[in-house]
């Protein structure tokens, strides 16, 4: 009934706004981190404060490296979770290049395109690099929760990176040409094979 497509992508977005800016707003949302009480915001503070120093001497790339070492320190710390998810018109260039789609109504036949946003997954140092796997299942449902379909492992997003990225996308696709015209909703479970977490999203639609 649903054949698989799946595809990921991993792109750092450009910034369009001035960097001392950039680090300046960094800095205050670390600070108010820190300020809530959070087992992190020992080391993230100090990273901020490391940060403000280095911008207060014009080194902005030193600074920029130091932020991302402290949004590194509280991506640690988050749970895994999808505050992104969303059905698009094509699949997504990049991170935050995409376009959602106007309405969560398809015609019989047309093919199911999904942007995603997962944060908080584990990314392990391995042989200088680092590298995160992520898999995606799928159950198609009623709107009532019945089962109609579903599959384990549908997608499987494997990157290695010199770097932890925080900015990280994964597109879906999946053909539901042979499911009647209806209301449905799209469950997707994002699993954290290195962390052993999962997180859940729900994305109703219909078929006329």
């Amino acid at each position: 009934m649903l054949k698989r497509d799946s595809n990921a992508m991993l792109q750092l977005a450009g910034s369009r706004i001035g960097e001392n800016m950039l680090i300046r707003a960094l800095v205050y949302t670390t600070l108010l981190f820190a300020s809530t009480g959070f087992a992190f915001a020992g080391p993230v503070q100090d990273k901020a404060a490391q940060a403000e120093a280095a911008l207060s001497e014009d080194k902005g790339a030193e600074a920029v490296a130091l932020m991302r070492e402290a949004i590194f320190e509280v991506w640690k710390q988050a749970p895994l979770s999808i505050p992104t998810a969303t059905f698009v018109t094509a699949p997504a260039d990049g991170y935050g290049i995409f376009t959602p789609r106007p309405d969560n109504s398809f015609p019989v036949g047309e093919t199911l395109l999904v942007y995603l946003e997962p944060i908080g997954f584990d990314w392990k140092a391995v042989d200088g690099f680092y590298t995160s796997l992520l898999t995606v299942d799928f159950d198609l449902t009623s709107p009532d929760g019945k089962v109609l379909a579903g599959q384990k492992g549908f997608g499987k997003f494997d990157f290695k990176s010199h770097v932890p990225n925080s900015e990280y996308m994964a597109n879906l696709t999946l053909n539901v040409s042979g499911a009647p015209a209806g209301d449905y909703v799209l469950v997707l479970t994002v699993n954290d094979e290195n962390g052993g977490g999962s997180a859940k999203v729900q994305l109703p639609f219909s078929i006329q």
